[in-house]
């Protein structure tokens, strides 16, 4: 466990993933299994003595991930099929699409659908992503680069090469031996997990700041009355927030579906 802006996140320092895993090579199975119930995966490559980076290695952690149902930086594609008593396979999308109703229809025949109303609500659908939507079971998680032995780079690496052989601008050089960028990767963590601090300032007293409440981004005051206990939700009257989220210092909230920000003080009234 630890520290990261005062939240507590759990690292799990898994073995390597190895070419072969996810068909259960080096207990690949098994580590794969743990890899999937995580909410963000730091991949850690390393400079080498050259002064180069071992981009292979990231090329194999990924296809392994890929090849056990996870996808990484992705969002689920948004498909609805409903299945139907006749009338074969009906297309509907919006946006262009790359795949036309003969290609649809071809990959939900393969899947065992035979009469079926498919829509795409986003453009440019590819044939993985709705055979993904069909097997319903993979995995979309966060991805960042960890790029150890900063110490080793003797020749400069331009940060535009690195993105271009990441395929994205997710990832930090760090070096654990001289503890260089250590805090910043403990940042990027706080960052790329989307979470929020949010502190809590009981009615007609002086507000908590050594212990926040954590949340995601997005999360609004009923989640945080969940967080703390459902008699908070059952009970609520009404929320004072003072912060980013607010108009005005001590905005009052009726409703439960105000959206938090980082760094907000609530101060929730019950029902008496």
């Amino acid at each position: 466990m630890m520290d990261i802006e005062e939240a507590k996140i759990q690292l799990i320092d898994l073995p390597g993933i190895i070419l072969g895993a996810a068909s259960g090579k080096g207990r690949g199975r098994e580590i794969l299994g743990a890899v999937r119930s995580a909410d963000l995966i730091l991949n850690l490559i390393c400079f080498l003595p050259d002064g180069s980076i071992e981009f292979s290695h990231l090329t194999t952690i990924r296809q392994e991930l890929f090849n056990a149902g996870m996808r990484l930086n992705e969002k689920p594609p948004r498909i609805q099929i409903t299945k139907t008593n006749r009338g074969g396979i009906g297309f509907t999308y919006n946006g262009h699409q790359d795949m036309d109703r003969e290609e649809v229809k071809g990959i939900l025949n393969e899947m065992g659908f035979s009469n079926a109303s498919v829509y795409f609500s986003e453009p440019h659908v590819t044939p993985d992503q709705l055979i993904d939507h069909i097997m319903g079971n993979r995995i979309y998680t966060k991805e960042f680069v960890v790029i150890n032995k900063k110490d080793l780079a003797k020749k400069k690496i331009k940060d535009e090469e690195i993105t271009n052989k990441i395929g994205h601008n997710h990832w930090v050089k760090i070096s654990a031996l001289n503890k260089e960028n250590i805090d910043k990767l403990r940042h990027q963590i706080f960052q790329e997990l989307e979470l929020i601090r949010v502190y809590l300032k009981p009615p007609q007293k002086e507000v908590d700041m050594s212990e926040p409440i954590i949340l995601h981004k997005g999360d609004n005051i009923k989640k945080l009355c969940l967080k703390l206990h459902k008699r908070f939700l059952i009970n609520y009257r009404y929320a004072l927030v003072w912060g980013k989220s607010a108009k005005h210092p001590g905005q009052k909230f009726i409703q439960t579906d105000h959206n938090l920000e980082d760094g907000d003080i609530v101060s929730i009234y019950l029902k008496r």
